[in-house]
């Protein structure tokens, strides 16, 4: 049996190595994860310039709820992946880049994480030139006003919502995802002249309806996947599909005519349509709603 002294010393014992792979831990975690911020007054007389590049990561682009300053947060394990970011005031541009190094970006590894959050003031003009070889962006255009948009992912999920209207115009937004799932909501808030939106493989969702009333042309072009356009109900609308015969399907609201590669809208007629519609698919299915 052990007596009062040994029970106290193996006791200690067990505390002393409890503290010490706590304290292991918790350094290991330290070396493991970094976080990197910056904070930015941008000139509000200018359109402000925000860059994103890199190989890696999980973006998340949205409004400041109050104030004139934007703010960005780049949280990465620092084993993996590396991050700068740039203010230039004189440029009136933020740019960060985001490196990864070594891994794939699609891992179980929970210590591989590399996420950059980016919230921007409203009622600042803003040219946002994304490009990401993989991961995620997630768009929250709520309270912001775009001057233009250049939008690249080569894999991942791109998802971007505007629900604030603005009449300012963007003559061509180009919006590229090579591989993986294109989801864009409330384009008809924004005064795009031109919206080109390609990829290779995937699904592509673009909902064109919004407050804003203007002639626009669309152009959509996908090799393989699900390609589906939502137009305001009322709107008048010339579609010119091409796809590659039988491997494609196409689906069109009740009432439209077909005319060869062209389909229309009740009331529309060719060249005098509001939203002029050109899309290319490959394999897969086409539609067309309504709403």
């Amino acid at each position: 049996m052990m007596t009062k002294n040994e029970k106290q010393a193996l006791k200690t014992i067990g505390l002393t190595l409890f503290f010490l792979m706590m304290a292991t831990t918790l350094l290991f975690a330290a070396v493991q994860e970094k976080v990197i911020s910056k904070t930015f007054t941008p000139d509000r007389s200018r359109p402000l310039l925000v860059k994103v590049r890199g190989d890696g990561a999980e973006v998340h682009l949205s409004a400041v709820e109050r104030g004139r300053e934007g703010r960005a947060r780049y949280r990465y394990n620092e084993d993996h992946f590396s991050g700068t970011m740039e203010w230039d005031s004189e440029q009136n541009r933020f740019e960060t880049v985001l490196d990864m190094e070594g891994i794939d970006f699609n891992t179980d590894d929970e210590g591989s994480d590399s996420e950059l959050g980016v919230m921007l003031p409203g009622g600042v003009p803003i040219d946002l030139d994304f490009s990401l070889k993989a991961g995620v962006l997630d768009l929250d255009g709520d309270g912001l006003e775009f001057n233009g948009l250049e939008l690249y992912l080569w894999a991942g999920e791109l998802t971007a919502n505007f629900p604030t209207p603005s009449r300012r115009v963007i003559r061509r937004a180009n919006i590229d995802v090579k591989m993986g799932e294109t989801r864009l909501e409330n384009l008809g808030n924004l005064a795009i002249e031109v919206l080109d939106v390609n990829g290779f493989a995937g699904a592509c969702y673009i909902d064109l309806t919004g407050s804003v009333e203007m002639e626009r042309q669309v152009r959509v072009d996908m090799e393989m996947g699900e390609i589906e356009v939502v137009v305001p109900k009322g709107a008048t609308v010339e579609a010119r599909i091409s796809k590659l015969g039988f491997l494609a399907k196409v689906d069109l609201p009740r009432g439209w005519e077909k005319d060869g590669r062209y389909a229309y809208s009740p009331g529309a007629r060719r060249g005098e349509a509001d939203i002029r519609l050109d899309i290319r698919g490959g394999i897969g299915q086409i539609t067309i709603v309504e709403k």
